[in-house]
């Protein structure tokens, strides 16, 4: 072998059974061999079958693309000179997703992501090895049923170098009775140690927080990363599953598809959330007329979505497919640049008179470096009260970890 063979090179052309690829591999040693079989292991592969193969190296399995005229005489490979072992391009990703926590949301946020098949590549990262195999393992072994997608796994962050997009799922989960906020002191050490490893291997990947609580923690990684990252490109996933659970519940109620409800809830990703009631319509009619004020029924409605995630937790110990979902919405917008509109956290100060650095949601366009633009919604006199409220209420815990951050 050639030093200008990789072995990603050898052990992606084992279909080329040429005389070239022939005489290459069997001039092969024991090691490399191994190595080549230990590539294709950690991506899915059997290292049994490519080691069989490259010992062998007797039976062919494909030949080089046959010229359509017929005044052109075939010719075999063998008349056609050396083919390199690089001469079939290899598959090359067209964009790249880590995950940071392989739990339950980490997990849930892979496996909608395969079924939506906007992503190629996705690296998920856990420091408990043996149950992040596993995971990778039972995501890979259905890959006869999605397009293509290359899943790596590791405990060392290298495996998540040149992401277009890292989700930050890791920190401990909320436990029943709890509240996001109670999770500040637990997860913000998680969040501060993880950010320096994502900038090293990826410095320009937008990164997602979905750790909670969400809008602080997303303060958190965002100073963490420092001034030079620009604004934006840190956000968090926000109130788009807020919104989900409002649009869900409007669209059940009127039995119709929840994507003709639009509508958002900002603010904080918890107890103070805001439904913007003037924004919400169904099917372009408003679910509130002109100037009109939200009724008991709505406050009851949006009483139910701030209590869902902990009745979801009361009954089944955790929540995991909603925010997958949400997140894989995500993902599809920063991955394709779509530059659609969801509410996500990102500094809201300026807005409605907030003086703070508070991160909350707004609605906010979505594209390749993350937040593009950040719309500034019109709110009644009504719904200003409660966003700076909420913004009151999320600083105060914020502001803890600011003034002890050393």
């Amino acid at each position: 072998m050639s030093s200008s063979d990789s072995l990603e090179d050898l052990g992606r052309n084992l279909m080329d059974m040429s005389p070239a690829s022939h005489r290459s591999i069997r001039t092969m040693d024991s090691e490399t061999i191994e190595k080549i079989a230990a590539v294709a292991a950690a991506r899915g592969g059997s290292a049994h079958l490519v080691r069989e193969q490259l010992e062998s190296a007797t039976v062919r399995r494909s030949h080089l693309p046959v010229p359509f005229s017929a005044d052109v005489p075939y010719q075999p490979d063998e008349q056609q000179g050396a083919v390199p072992l690089s001469a079939t391009p290899p598959f090359v990703p067209k964009n790249k997703v880590s995950i940071i926590g392989a739990g339950q949301v980490g997990i849930a946020a892979a496996y909608a992501m395969l079924i939506q098949g906007k992503v190629q590549a996705i690296a998920l990262v856990d420091v408990d090895g043996e149950k992040l195999e596993g995971e990778a393992m039972d995501l890979r072994q259905g890959s006869a049923f999605y397009s293509r997608v290359r899943i790596e796994a590791s405990t060392d962050y290298a495996v998540t170098a040149n992401s277009d997009l890292i989700i930050v799922t890791a920190g401990t989960a909320r436990r029943p009775g709890e509240t996001r906020l109670d999770l500040v002191e637990r997860n913000s050490g998680i969040v501060r140690a993880i950010i320096p490893h994502l900038l090293k291997h990826s410095p320009d990947a937008p990164i997602c927080i979905v750790s909670n609580p969400c809008d602080v923690m997303t303060a958190v990684a965002a100073r963490a990363a420092g001034p030079d990252v620009p604004p934006g490109r840190i956000f968090g996933s926000g109130t788009a599953l807020d919104s989900s659970r409002l649009r869900s519940l409007v669209g059940a109620s009127f039995d119709v598809d929840t994507n003709t409800v639009h509508g958002f809830v900002i603010g904080e990703h918890g107890d103070s959330s805001v439904p913007v009631w003037s924004s919400i319509n169904v099917g372009g009619s408003p679910i509130l007329p002109h100037g009109g004020e939200p009724k008991e029924a709505h406050r009851a409605m949006h009483a139910e979505v701030v209590t869902s995630g902990s009745t979801v937790i009361k009954k089944k110990g955790y929540t995991n497919w909603a925010i997958g979902l949400a997140i894989a919405r995500i993902t599809a917008a920063v991955v394709t640049d779509e530059r659609t509109f969801i509410p996500v956290s990102t500094c809201v100060r300026g807005y409605q008179g907030v003086e703070e650095d508070v991160f909350l949601s707004l609605p906010c366009c979505l594209g390749a470096c993350g937040v593009v633009r950040v719309i500034d919604l019109k709110l009644t006199e009504a719904e200003a009260a409660a966003f700076q409220k909420s913004a009151q209420e999320v600083w105060k815990v914020q502001a803890t970890v600011w003034e002890s951050w050393k």
